[in-house]
Order: C-alpha cells, then sequence, then structure tokens
C-alpha cells in the first residue's frame, strides 16, 4: 500500500483561509494582535458568520482569554471524525492543533498528545511551532512534574508554549 508523501510546501496561515472568509480572518488577525483577544471576539461575533474556519477563530480568541475549555467544546465536532475516536483526516491541520493545544490548555495533557500523535503532517509550521513550545515547557519541569506527565496528569503550572496560543 503506498503511503502519502507530505506536502512538500505546506500552507500556512493566510494560504490556508477560504477566500470568502480571508478579509474577516486578517482583520480578526490584526484586532488580536493591537486589541487583543476579547476585541477580536467581538469583531467576529458581530460577523454573524458560522463557518468552521470563523469557529476555530473563536477557539483562539477563547484560548488567548483563558478559556481552553470552551475552545475545545467549540473545536471538538470540527477536528473529531464522525465517530468521535479520533480526529478526521479531512479537518485542516490548523484545527488539529488547536484542538491539541486547548486540551493541553485546559489540563488534558493525555487529549494533548492522542490528538498530536494523528496528526499526519509533520512538516506544517504549525505543528513543529507547537511541537517546540511544548516541548520548551516540559524541559523546566520537576522530576515529579515529568513523572505526572507521563502518568498523564498536567502538572500544577500554568502552560508556557513561549508565544500566544492557537493558530488562525
Amino acid at each position: 500500500m503506498p503511503s502519502k508523501a507530505p506536502a512538500a510546501h505546506p500552507q500556512t496561515g493566510k494560504d490556508r483561509w477560504p477566500a470568502d472568509l480571508a478579509p474577516l480572518l486578517e482583520r480578526t488577525e490584526q484586532v488580536l494582535q493591537t486589541e487583543g483577544p476579547q476585541k477580536a471576539f467581538e469583531l467576529l461575533a458581530r460577523s454573524n458568520e458560522t463557518t468552521p474556519w470563523i469557529t476555530n477563530a473563536r477557539a483562539v480568541c477563547l484560548m488567548r482569554l483563558g478559556e481552553a475549555c470552551r475552545a475545545a467544546e467549540l473545536l471538538r465536532p470540527l477536528v473529531l471524525a464522525s465517530h468521535g475516536f479520533s480526529v478526521a483526516d479531512d479537518s485542516p491541520v490548523v484545527f488539529k492543533i488547536n484542538y491539541a493545544t486547548a486540551q493541553l490548555l485546559a489540563g488534558n495533557p493525555t487529549g494533548y498528545i492522542v490528538t498530536m500523535g494523528q496528526i499526519q503532517d509533520e512538516l506544517d509550521p504549525a505543528v513543529q511551532r507547537l511541537r517546540d513550545g511544548v516541548r520548551r515547557w516540559r524541559q523546566t519541569f520537576s522530576f515529579w512534574e515529568k513523572v505526572c506527565w507521563f502518568l498523564g496528569a498536567a502538572p500544577d503550572r500554568p502552560v508556557d508554549l513561549g508565544f500566544p496560543p492557537g493558530e488562525l
């Protein structure tokens, strides 16, 4: 059975966005950077758009507002396959990355590990960035925090990825 070769140049950021939503997502990105996640969330709420890409953007805002559980709830139906046990192959990588991030921020390291284990595109810059951020954060763990992580329990410390969580 032939294996799928990874894309030589994975799409990133704006390249991923549907053309009809690009102006709103670009504006959301600007507001996130200049005015913060609350204002970006309000911008999205005013848009009345309900597409998966806008739902993903709302989840990014929620993660940055410290509401990772709500973000995971929004992302779950965008990411999980119809049987609900694994990520859907046709779900955009950025949705999967955000779901894994939300799980981690919500104190579910096992969910993060399982979701990341099902992502096929290791060349995607968002995948690499998240893996590197978690690797750096884990390097700061004490022995007992490493044991907790190994057992699937979140250490009692905030997740520090070194960058704001979530990818538009």
